[in-house]
């Protein structure tokens, strides 16, 4: 079993990626942090919870995180996400409180008592990681890794960008945070557009249909959540999802290891994941990501369909 601490911004696919966690005994949720990204830090913090009380897991500590980005004024998706960050999905008030730590204090806390036992996952901005690598340099060496779900590397046909041209909305928001954990050390995986917006690895609107089909509680949520996204894009990435179904089974998964950093001060490019291509001028274990290239889309869409439903 692995320990995670589930880094989020409560939006959509955020959601089914909950989801899959807490319906998965490979992995514990230790810990749920909230950042802003999709929503704001409010709504975040406040879907998390509903997410968890739906899902009787109130047990679960969830702790508050940054409202912002390290330096860049706050944006959000809520024209992707909807108003309140959960599609249509209408959940009821949660009664549960916050932990009395911070996200950074419960992320440093927990990589003290578990060392190598945990994973960070990270499926929004990058804010608060980065700002438990600033509060404690050594996090990186402590635990046993980070997988995110950020970044459009140009590694396959589809690693292009949503926020800008080149860049995906997770690292886009908070860039200056999102240089600091690349650049920290840390053991890193990221599933990224690259695959996440792979035309095969989507949720089709076959498949939406089959969920939407199962009249159990859970698929009625995702039915609610998804389907006006579905339908005006006929069909849904699982962004957040591919991130924690690689933390559950990495055996799905092909990767590939490279050497990134983020582009912070362009105008038209902030939030670019550049890989470095030039072979020579990367030096024995001077790479820093593995990348998600490829995977196994049957077994990735029956681990969705049997967890999240």
């Amino acid at each position: 079993m692995k320990n995670i601490i589930l880094d989020t911004d409560p939006g959509v696919d955020d959601a089914l990626a909950f989801l899959l966690a807490l319906n998965s005994p490979e992995i514990k949720v230790e810990a749920v942090t909230t950042v802003a990204g999709n929503v704001n830090h409010s709504k975040g913090h406040l879907n998390a919870k509903k997410l968890l009380e739906f899902m009787e897991k109130t047990e679960i500590p969830v702790c508050r995180g940054a409202e912002k980005p390290l330096i860049r004024k706050i944006s959000h998706a809520e024209e992707f996400h909807g108003k309140t960050g959960l599609g249509n999905a209408v959940l009821p008030e949660p009664r549960m409180s916050t932990n009395p730590l911070n996200a950074v204090e419960m992320i440093l806390e927990k990589s003290g008592e578990l060392g190598k036992e945990l994973t960070l996952v990270a499926i929004g901005p990058l804010t608060n990681i980065a700002s438990a690598i600033l509060a404690d340099p050594e996090l990186p060496k402590k635990v046993d890794g980070l997988v995110i779900m950020g970044g459009a590397f140009n590694v396959t046909t589809y690693g292009f960008g949503n926020a800008n041209p080149v860049a995906e909305f997770n690292i886009w928001h908070d860039p200056e945070a999102a240089k600091i954990v690349f650049n920290s050390g840390i053991k890193l995986t990221c599933a990224g557009l690259d695959t996440t917006t792979h035309p095969e690895y989507r949720m089709s609107e076959g498949m939406f249909e089959e969920i939407k089909g199962r009249d159990t509680r859970q698929a009625r949520l995702v039915a609610d959540l998804c389907e006006c996204l579905v339908r005006s894009f006929k069909g849904f990435s699982l962004h957040d999802p591919m991130a924690l179904a690689y933390v559950i089974d990495p055996s799905i998964f092909k990767t590939e290891r490279y050497l990134v950093d983020i582009e912070v001060r362009g105008e038209i490019t902030r939030g670019m994941t550049v890989v470095e291509r030039r072979q020579y001028r990367i030096k024995p274990g001077e790479t820093n990501a593995e990348i998600i290239i490829e995977l196994d889309a049957a077994r990735f869409h029956k681990l969705i369909k049997d967890r999240v439903i």
